[in-house]
């Protein structure tokens, strides 16, 4: 029934303007109601096919249950919403306006949170200061998620990387030929952040295995400097962030999903690790 009234959408929109917020309404009720999942919702409106319907359900949804309900139902049907905007709004920064302005941006808490962490990093970047922005910022039950982890290592790294060369975006010729100095401030910084890493991810195989891809995506963003990342796997091995047990998963692990596996792979084969 639901598919038939969608086919008819854009007839009744002449009769009835308001059609789609009806039919959102009786869609966020069915939702609710456990008779219809989220995936089976967005199955039929994807790439943005009846545009905003989608959203104007969820909406529905909010207004009638708790958002943190929306946020672990919505989270556990795996629905991809960059596929749910039309296909000329299918990047990150779009996909955050456009929640944002429809007030759905509680659906995807981790997407703000690397530009406010590396902003935050900017003010304090203090173990203690690090550590009391993400209590009071960020849920405990999101500490554990590997998504969080990714953001936080990757904050660290575009840091580092900005306090040593006094610039938001070094340009590849600097970060393949950094001096002596600027090599044993990286090294010190990281050790500053050793306590913050070591809180998230100690005795956490996955998530450590989540900071490697992390550091793997930062080299590859960069071209892959020269020595960059076997500096940062020697270090965080010597500085016991992350275990051996880790960088073996990471190494044998084939997922497809973090760019520039292969070139890390290269780089590091031709060093002789003892963590391999």
């Amino acid at each position: 029934a639901f598919l038939s009234v969608l086919d008819q959408t854009p007839n009744l929109e002449d009769q009835i303007p308001k059609v789609k917020s009806y039919l959102a309404q009786f869609c966020a009720r069915a939702i609710i109601s456990d008779l219809v999942t989220i995936g089976e919702l967005a199955a039929p409106l994807e790439n943005g096919n009846h545009f905003p319907l989608f959203l104007l359900c969820l909406q529905q949804v909010a207004k009638r249950k708790d958002p943190d309900w929306l946020t672990d139902l919505f989270l556990q049907s795996k629905v991809n919403m960059n596929k749910m905007l039309p296909e000329c709004d299918q990047n990150k920064e779009r996909m955050l306006e456009v929640l944002d302005g429809r007030g759905l941006g509680f659906l995807f808490p981790l997407m703000k949170l690397e530009k406010e962490l590396l902003n935050q990093l900017k003010k304090d970047s203090s173990p203690q200061g690090i550590y009391k922005w993400i209590r009071d910022n960020i849920s405990l039950k999101l500490h554990t998620d590997p998504g969080f982890v990714n953001i936080l290592i990757t904050s660290f790294l575009q840091f580092i990387d900005f306090k040593i060369f006094a610039q938001e975006e070094p340009t590849e010729e600097q970060l393949a030929a950094p001096t002596k100095e600027q090599l044993d401030q990286e090294k010190q910084m990281l050790q500053e952040f050793k306590p913050v890493a070591q809180k998230f991810l100690h005795d956490q195989v996955n998530l450590q295995v989540c900071a490697l891809y992390a550091l793997q995506v930062h080299c590859n963003t960069s071209s892959f400097p020269k020595g960059m990342l076997l500096r940062y796997f020697v270090n965080l091995y010597d500085m016991e962030i992350i275990e051996e047990e880790s960088f073996l998963a990471w190494k044998e692990d084939i997922t497809q999903e973090f760019p520039g596996k292969g070139k890390a792979l290269f780089q590091l084969g031709a060093h002789n690790i003892r963590v391999f």
